[in-house]
């Protein structure tokens, strides 16, 4: 089995086990409302699973550090500034994360004549 195969179905598994843990959750605790969350993991979890969490990394930890301190400190006007440095971020350091395709190319020279 390849992993593509597993990851397709662990993506496709994700909502029903996120409906199984909020009803085990909500009947035994009675925390219904904080538990709703977990209904973001389906649409987390292509990320989760792919390549691409490294790439999605910066911006997630800039929206974290934004929720915290605003949540936390009611800092909401200073800390937008640091989604800002996601752009710049990428500017600087994108060229880690893209693939190099030196040796592919779609067209040939003769396609245009």
């Amino acid at each position: 089995m390849s992993w593509r195969s597993i990851r397709g179905k662990i993506i496709a598994a994700t909502p029903f086990l996120c409906l199984i843990a909020y009803l085990i959750v909500g009947y035994t605790k009675h925390i219904w409302h904080p538990t709703w969350v977990i209904f973001f993991l389906p649409f987390l979890m292509p990320f989760i699973l792919s390549k691409s969490l490294l790439m999605m990394a910066y911006p997630l930890a800039c929206t974290g550090i934004y929720l915290l301190l605003g949540f936390w400190k009611h800092w909401w006007h200073p800390t937008w500034i640091i989604f800002l440095t996601i752009p710049v971020f990428y500017i600087f350091f994108g060229h880690l994360f893209r693939e190099r395709y030196e040796d592919y190319y779609i067209f040939d020279d003769d396609d245009f004549d």
